[in-house]
């Protein structure tokens, strides 16, 4: 088991390690107030895109929003949308969500009769395009969070990555839109951004922003206290049965974010627009054939998403297995970086989900490319964060072999020429300078001799478990050499099996499968000492534990 300390060690006041280690300002991680806001005029162009939408407004334009096709895109486009239809219901908003995963604007179908077409959440590096419409007639508005070369000449781009005064870099597609409906309350004197905070929180967490920032922070912690989307509030409820105490950043990821992505991975057309007609709040009754009644369409969505969830799981079963079948037989089982063309076996909006399932079964970076009909290989790059890479779009950037890397530092897509995509395995081979063979590597915040551990350190770390998730990594703890025999450990059945090593004053638990820790269980006279890394939790307010993550046996004697 290889664990490492993150910082000094000082389990005397554990939680003040935790923000040290994190990074993070306690005053800021427990007193989070409006202080933090950057008011939206830092942002370049804000004014000048208020200026373009209620000229359109005004003029009664057709308007085309393009939804871009992920979590956090589709949050982006509903605050949007919401936004205008509720503050000017007679203006009708065009809007369409992507069959693929394609990003950004399809020219031939942005409709015809547009004047305006605004992307939220991508299209600031789409220049040809923004051109191309511009000479049309038509103007564009892109409202962006992604990393630019430059900004367009033929588009009013609002981009906090391109906005010198706004320092901000860690908010998402949603948080940007929110910013500019504020610029539209502040001119319409109003306020309605504010009811699309949930939004916010949905796709700044959907979008793995970094929740250290403290204005990111403050937008999620402030959406998730005023749930009022009404597709989102039937989400919880039907999830309510794994909900313990509020809704946290951790839940949202696990629990929400994954059932919204699976909808718009692998459902069809109508199941993608049946999804953005439910986030904009749609009124609308569907037929449910086998009741044979009809019923709200929110009700609707909400049911199909877990179906889609499900379906999402099986469709990768093969895929995964085929491609694990293509490493064997191409020889690139030691290869630093799994890389693979996976034309002709896998739809292109399952291959992140592919490469994240290759990336942890081999423990090592993967990448997935396919050659498309421009003549460019496309795909889909996941790091492995236990590994010895800590951001693999970097050293994929410094190879000078990508056309492009777009996207997270372990979690992004890529363009290469197919000549450099053929040799590429070889090249990073040579290129990465890390062991071949990685290992989980587990940083903690303690590393605790069993004779010091003191179960207070639980309560005082658990009572902080709503601000964990995303960037702000709940804490690990390592404790060594804990002794242990038969008359110690216990296997409960209920629904599922569990795994118990009764301490004083605390108790180490795990699922149980059948199988694991025979060793423990051979020889009842023997004793063990061993080493654990996991999580501090308490069970009805009351029973300590810590939830292993992993364990080692580092020694045994009999009596």
């Amino acid at each position: 088991m290889n664990y490492q300390l993150i910082g000094d060690n000082t389990y005397t006041d554990p939680i003040h390690t935790v923000l040290q280690n994190r990074k993070l300002d306690k005053d800021v991680f427990y007193n989070l107030s409006e202080k933090v806001i950057i008011h939206h005029s830092n942002l370049k162009n804000i004014y000048k895109a208020v200026d373009c939408v209620l000229h359109h407004i005004k003029m009664q334009s057709p308007i085309f929003v393009q939804v871009d096709p992920d979590c956090d895109g589709y949050m982006s486009a509903a605050i949007l949308i919401n936004y205008l239809n509720k503050t000017f219901p007679e203006n009708k908003i065009n809007w369409r969500v992507q069959e693929d995963k394609t990003h950004g604007v399809i020219i031939e179908t942005v409709p015809n009769e547009s004047k305006l077409v605004i992307v939220p959440d991508a299209g600031s590096n789409e220049y040809k395009v923004h051109k191309e419409l511009k000479s049309n007639g038509i103007d564009v508005l892109v409202i962006d969070h992604h990393e630019s070369e430059f900004e367009s000449t033929d588009a009013i781009v609002v981009n906090n990555q391109l906005s010198d005064n706004y320092n901000n870099k860690m908010l998402s597609g949603a948080g940007m839109a929110y910013k500019f409906c504020k610029a539209l309350d502040e001119r319409l004197k109003v306020n309605f951004a504010d009811d699309y905070l949930d939004l916010v929180a949905i796709g700044n967490i959907g979008d793995m922003m970094d929740l250290r920032s403290p204005e990111t922070r403050f937008y999620v912690k402030e959406g998730l206290k005023k749930i009022r989307n009404p597709l989102i509030k039937e989400i919880l409820d039907k999830q309510s049965y794994f909900l313990k105490g509020d809704v946290n950043i951790s839940f949202v990821a696990f629990s929400i974010n994954p059932l919204i992505n699976a909808s718009i991975r692998v459902g069809d057309l109508e199941e993608k627009k049946d999804l953005m007609k439910a986030l904009l709040e749609s009124e609308e009754k569907v037929y449910y054939s086998r009741k044979k009644v009809y019923e709200p369409l929110i009700t609707s969505v909400t049911r199909r998403i877990g179906n889609t969830r499900n379906r999402q799981k099986n469709a990768l079963e093969k895929p995964v297995k085929l491609l694990l079948n293509k490493v064997k037989n191409e020889g690139k089982s030691n290869d630093k970086v799994i890389v693979l063309d996976y034309t002709g076996l896998l739809d292109t909006a399952l291959r992140g989900l592919v490469a994240n399932q290759l990336s942890k079964r081999f423990k090592r970076p993967v990448l997935l490319g396919a050659l498309t009909e421009e003549g460019k290989v496309e795909g889909s790059a996941r790091g492995y964060e236990k590994g010895n890479i800590s951001d693999f779009k970097e050293v994929l950037h410094k190879t000078g072999l990508f056309e492009s890397c777009e996207g997270h530092s372990n979690a992004f897509g890529f363009t290469i020429t197919p000549s450099n995509f053929k040799t590429l395995h070889n090249r990073l081979n040579d290129f990465i300078d890390v062991p071949v063979n990685f290992d989980d590597k587990f940083d903690v915040d303690f590393i605790i001799p069993f004779t010091e551990m003191n179960p207070d350190i639980i309560e005082q770390i658990y009572e902080n478990d709503d601000e964990w998730g995303s960037t702000v990594e709940e804490p690990l703890i390592a404790i060594e050499e804990i002794e242990v025999n038969k008359s110690n450990i216990k296997i409960y059945k209920k629904r599922t099996s569990t795994f118990v090593i009764k301490l004083d004053g605390f108790k180490l638990s795990k699922p149980y499968y059948k199988g694991e820790f025979d060793q423990f269980f051979e020889n009842g006279e023997e004793s063990f000492f061993i080493n654990v890394v996991g999580r501090c939790k308490v069970q009805d307010n009351k029973y300590r534990f810590i939830e292993i993550v992993d364990l080692e046996v580092t020694g045994s004697f009999l009596f």
